[in-house]
């Protein structure tokens, strides 16, 4: 096969201006003889341009350990998914999303050349995944020691400031309601909230022990957490929520009994979705940059493609206490 040092040769011309001339450099400026010399060295040497490759679209898998159903509720996750594909879309990655009870699921991820797995996953779940795909990134979720590539909020350092927060508010008596996160396995995801609740709590010698609750990451949850908190003789001063759902549900529940927030319970919670700046009053809550997740997720994914790198690596984001009217 000709190359350009054989036209080159023939045409008694450099291969690099012959490059420039037949890529159409509009900065080459040669006589008319000398672009005929090259034309007719390529027809004699048969030489034959070599076509650029066109960049192969990669497809990413992005698997939930949700159902469809159970996402459409929960506006934290959707936050997380929205990330993730605003990211991939503007690089132009084809997406392919797989539920929880989704069909033929993993038939769906054949040919994936990365996968991003949004929620908890069990220690068998991840030892599968990780053996059956290449590059997987774990958002949500942390594990110890690192073992996997994992990306997940620091909850356990916004915790210490909601305590931190209305223990200088001058609140002795602090409730906490939280939710469990059932794996595959049926095991609990440890949530790092918890043990960082009773941590400050107890090194402030706040009481917590009869207002202390855990049930599900929902409105109706913390309802019904709220109203047994609501039934003891001693109330607490001011409660944590873990979701800004629980904290709603809550806040129906201390309103329903008569009490006023902040002025008889003030109440600070977890996620910042949308609603919580409408409740009444706005929600005093930690905003978890959930859309931010997504897109690190997203990019950090795509240079593990790239670079082909193996060494497994975790990531926590920050947290801030957004400061609004439920709490004094």
């Amino acid at each position: 096969m000709a190359t350009l040092k054989d036209v080159a040769a023939l045409a008694h011309v450099s291969a690099s201006t012959i490059s420039r001339f037949l890529n159409q450099d509009p900065t080459l400026s040669i006589p008319e003889e000398t672009k005929r010399c090259i034309l007719e060295a390529v027809r004699k040497t048969g030489y034959e341009k070599r076509q650029k490759k066109e960049k192969q679209t990669l497809k990413i898998g992005l698997l939930h350990w949700y159902t469809l159903d159970q996402e459409m509720s929960d506006p934290y996750y959707l936050q997380v998914r929205g990330g993730v594909e605003s990211y991939l879309a503007s690089n132009k990655v084809e997406i392919v999303r797989i539920f929880k009870n989704d069909l033929h699921r993993w038939a769906r991820l054949e040919g994936i050349d990365g996968l991003i797995c949004l929620g908890k996953f069990s220690k068998r779940e991840m030892e599968t995944l990780t053996s059956t795909y290449i590059h997987v990134v774990f958002l949500d979720m942390e594990t110890a020691p690192i073992q996997y590539n994992t990306i997940s909020l620091d909850f356990k350092t916004a915790m210490k400031d909601v305590v931190a927060y209305l223990h200088g508010l001058g609140h002795e008596r602090i409730g906490f309601l939280g939710g469990y996160e059932i794996l595959e396995d049926q095991s609990v995801y440890p949530d790092p909230r918890v043990g960082s609740f009773l941590s400050e709590a107890k090194s402030r010698n706040i009481t917590y022990n009869p207002y202390f609750l855990i049930d599900r990451y929902t409105m109706e949850s913390g309802y019904a957490m709220m109203r047994q908190l609501l039934e003891q003789e001693n109330t607490p001063s001011a409660v944590v929520a873990c979701s800004d759902p629980i904290a709603i549900g809550a806040m129906r529940a201390i309103k329903e009994k008569g009490y006023r927030i902040p002025e008889d319970i003030s109440i600070v919670s977890f996620d910042d979705i949308e609603d919580a700046k409408y409740c009444d009053p706005p929600l005093t809550t930690v905003h978890a940059p959930a859309l931010e997740l997504g897109k690190y997720g997203a990019m950090l994914l795509l240079n593990l493609i790239e670079k082909r790198v193996d060494l497994p690596f975790q990531m926590l984001l920050p947290c801030t206490l957004v400061v609004r009217e439920s709490a004094a």
